[in-house]
């Protein structure tokens, strides 16, 4: 059997003092299938020609945008019910969770809800079937909630000012 060769480039990784590291360079060498010698180098310490080519590792692919079919409603009356909140959006399309927040020391609601549809095209509808409408005599805003991760992200960014 031929002995095979392969160079394959790891990216950069950030050190312990936030310094980003030259990406690694190892170098692959097999004259059997039964060993497999991995060499560390440095980027510099191999000549590049034009015309040479390097096998770079494959990086996973970004994962897609999760659907939006989580929707945060807002403005809610003391008043309104989780079995209200299904009636007023149910005619938008196929709800799978209704889930209005409660203040667990007052035994109300806190104002606010999660609603989640089958299809983002069905909470799109549901957006603009009822953002700004009345519901028990208040004003509500609908739109698509945010991530946790998006929200202590901006939280972080932009802190009140004392």
């Amino acid at each position: 059997m031929a002995a095979t060769s392969v160079f394959v480039m790891i990216p950069a990784t950030i050190s312990h003092n936030n310094v980003t590291k030259m990406p690694l360079l190892y170098h692959l060498s097999s004259s059997s299938t039964a060993s497999l010698i991995i060499t560390r180098r440095s980027p510099s310490s191999f000549p590049l020609r034009r015309g040479r080519r390097f096998v770079s590792a494959c990086l996973p692919q970004p994962l897609p945008p999760p659907l939006k079919t989580r929707l945060f409603v807002s403005g809610l009356s003391f008043r309104t019910t989780e079995e209200g909140l299904r009636n007023a959006f149910q005619d938008f399309g196929q709800l799978t969770e209704v889930n209005l927040v409660m203040d667990k020391i007052a035994n109300r609601p806190r104002g606010f809800a999660f609603l989640r549809y089958a299809t983002e095209e069905e909470s799109r509808k549901a957006i603009e079937g009822m953002h700004g409408k009345f519901l028990d005599g208040r004003v509500i805003f609908v739109e698509f909630a945010k991530p946790r991760a998006e929200l202590r992200q901006g939280f972080k960014q932009n802190p009140r000012q004392m």
